[in-house]
């Protein structure tokens, strides 16, 4: 059984709107301070966020392959944001955020599409 999981797709969309600014300008920030630190918990941070903007298209857009669109999308948005940094003043670019972006994205694809499809 499919379970229709864009009952509430507006909002979701708005979410994720939201969350899209919200992880830009905490990008473009000169400094973040983490609520939790440990050695590569940026990485965590980086992933988790990528993650989250990447599977939620899956929950708002009703066609699978235009949230799938949106998802890849959010790497390009990694990409460019990381280079953004390199210009931000006590920002680095980092080739290992990136990954750590497209690791999330990734995840993000592989739980969204499994959702999506109906697949455990």
């Amino acid at each position: 059984m499919k379970v229709n999981w864009c009952s509430f797709p507006k909002f979701v969309i708005i979410v994720w709107i939201i969350s899209i600014g919200t992880v830009s300008y905490l990008s473009l920030i000169p400094q973040v301070e983490f609520p939790f630190y440990f050695r590569w918990s940026d990485k965590l941070y980086h992933f988790l966020a990528y993650f989250w903007l990447s599977v939620l298209p899956f929950f708002g857009f009703a066609s699978a392959k235009k949230a799938l669109a949106w998802a890849l999308f959010m790497i390009l948005l990694g990409v460019g944001l990381e280079f953004a940094q390199g210009f931000v003043p006590g920002r680095l670019f980092s080739i290992w955020d990136m990954i750590a972006n497209s690791l999330g994205v990734s995840a993000g694809i592989f739980c969204g599409m499994s959702i999506k499809t109906g697949r455990r």
